[in-house]
């Protein structure tokens, strides 16, 4: 057998921490064995607590191979990873995220750019230009949506690479489904359709709908495409016209064919696919958007894991048990391997406090929010100079729980940073990493793909169990399919938020858990949860229990 050395490609400038070189030894080991034995897994899963530092074994793997792609969950841990191996990797991104350089002063995006108007060249901008190096380097790195968006539908850009590693592993299922979901916004609808889609009972349905309706929306592109085109005024250079930024007028228009270019794509995809099963997601409200959704990604799951690159590594800091792992993917359980790293850090440094207030669920939550609130506010009174993290239930329950610890005086109403949507977790990040005062984060998007180490969080709050809303109809059918499903999905929420509160070995941070249905899930399904995580689990049910602590070690 062939020796795989991936020590000797750790990234320069850092020293191999003990977990690391394991998790690396174990998988040179599988890669070796892969290598002289055809019919050995390629597919492995490295599972590792956050703090291990799992982007420098990815970081190891991808140089060891040369010819790499690896993918993160969200743009923000794609700016981490150029951070820190910025050298060693070509990134890129989507066209809204660079700034065409033919109108500096104008910021207008690449994907509304001089190449993107009609008659406008083909030009080398920073989006056409980073997206080449990362074609032609040895290390591709974007986000997962992103690149299975161009493996499905520009296959031909993507050669077949030696290896291919996704980072934050756990959502890879989500992903997929969004960028299979065929999404039509109300503003849309009417422009396309002249008025809202009508509410059908089943996908199916709506499947005969839209082969009705792909003629007249090829034509509708058109028809938005022969309308950028006379934007501009007749005798008018069209050098001359694209001298000039585009107006805004222009850029709707730009915006309006590129939504529509994306559902026609998928709108293709789901009327092509009817051996595969799919949801129908509109809510009741008036204004709400259409959504088609794929019940399951198996097969396109399959197809992107085996045709990227000769190897896969799927990371993340927990993913189920291998047979769950690989059902979803549609892979052979034999064709996976696992491996897995325990914790490093003592549990001193990453306790857990449990302070249950009640059995919180959709129907409990108004009566038990006063009690809630209260154990809250008392937990940021016990932390007056530390900085922290609140994990809110959701968007419209953070924003009570923000008001009601407002209501309470200044002393509270100063230190809360409510993040109010996804996309603003970024700059609400940065105002928390700046701020010389003790400020907490508040926010349901928060559970992962967020590094704040030592004094930027000593402690966080657990106030509900992460369970997947059984409110949105893909859930729920979702769940009706595989019960299992649902509460893996649980678990691996839950140890993503308690994730956050110790990210090395010098770190600590206190995760509070304030909802009891923690010791109903735990009754059920401890199996499901790895054993670091078990390890605080149970040291908070001996503090919370003393007087039965032999029972809770049963229950925990």
């Amino acid at each position: 057998m062939d020796r795989v050395d991936l020590l000797a490609h750790f990234p320069p400038g850092f020293t191999p921490r003990p977990e690391q070189a394991r998790l690396l030894a174990s998988l040179a080991d599988a890669i070796a064995e892969a290598l002289d034995d055809p019919t050995a897994p390629r597919v492995f899963v490295v599972e590792a607590p956050p703090g291990i530092g799992k982007s420098h074994i990815a970081m190891a793997l991808a140089r060891w191979s040369g010819d790499a792609y690896l993918l993160t969950s969200q743009k923000l841990l794609q700016d981490q990873y150029e951070r820190e191996f910025g050298a060693d990797l070509q990134l890129v991104k989507g066209r809204d995220n660079y700034l065409c350089e033919r109108y500096p002063e104008a910021r207008v995006p690449t994907s509304r750019g001089m190449c993107r108007r009609p008659r406008g060249p083909l030009c080398q901008c920073p989006y056409a230009r980073a997206k080449a190096a990362a074609l032609a380097g040895p290390i591709f790195c974007t986000n997962t949506s992103y690149f299975a968006t161009l493996r499905h539908w520009r296959a031909d850009q993507l050669r077949k690479r030696r290896l291919l590693i996704i980072d934050e592993a756990h959502n890879l299922e989500a992903q997929l489904v969004s960028v299979f979901t065929v999404a039509f916004p109300p503003e849309l609808t009417k422009a396309w359709f002249g008025g809202p889609l009508p509410r059908l009972d089943a996908a199916e349905a709506y499947r005969a709908l839209m082969r009705e309706h792909l003629e007249r929306l090829d034509g509708q592109l058109e028809a938005l495409t022969r309308a950028l085109e006379v934007m501009r005024p007749s005798g008018v250079p069209p050098e001359t016209f694209l001298s000039i930024p585009p107006s805004r007028a222009e850029q709707e228009l730009m915006v309006e064919r590129e939504s529509l270019e994306t559902a026609l794509a998928r709108v293709r995809f789901f009327v092509d696919a009817e051996d595969r099963e799919w949801v129908v997601r509109y809510p009741p409200e008036p204004g709400a958007t259409l959504e088609l959704v794929p019940l399951t990604v198996a097969s396109t799951a399959r197809e992107l894991l085996g045709e990227s690159a000769d190897f896969v590594v799927l990371s993340s800091a927990y993913l189920g048990h291998r047979s769950a792992l690989a059902e979803c993917f549609g892979l052979e359980e034999a064709a996976v391997r696992s491996l897995a790293s325990d914790s490093p850090f003592p549990l001193a440094q990453r306790r857990i406090d449990y302070r249950p207030v009640g059995a919180l669920s959709k129907t409990s939550l108004a009566r038990l929010e006063p009690a809630l609130f209260t154990e809250v506010a008392a937990i940021l009174d016990a932390h007056p100079h530390e900085k922290g993290l609140i994990h809110a239930p959701s968007y419209a329950a953070g924003r009570r729980l923000v008001a009601d610890l407002a209501g309470r005086g200044p002393a509270f109403s100063r230190r809360l940073i409510w993040v109010e949507s996804a996309q603003a977790k970024t700059r609400a990040l940065d105002q928390h990493r700046a701020a010389a005062t003790p400020t907490v984060l508040v926010s349901p998007s928060l559970r992962e793909g967020v590094d704040l180490p030592d004094d930027f969080l000593r402690f966080q709050v657990v106030t509900k169990m992460p369970y997947p809303d059984l409110g949105d109809p893909w859930t729920a059918a979702r769940r009706a399919r595989d019960p299992r499903w649902y509460a893996l999905e649980t678990a691996k929420a839950l140890v993503q938020a308690y994730g956050r509160s110790c990210r090395h070995a010098d770190d600590h941070g206190l995760t509070y858990v304030l909802d009891r249905q923690f010791e109903r899930f735990l009754a059920h399904y401890r199996a499901l949860l790895p054993p670091w995580f078990l390890d605080a689990v149970r040291a908070a049910m001996r503090a919370r229990y003393p007087e039965a602590s032999s029972e809770c070690e049963d229950s925990g």
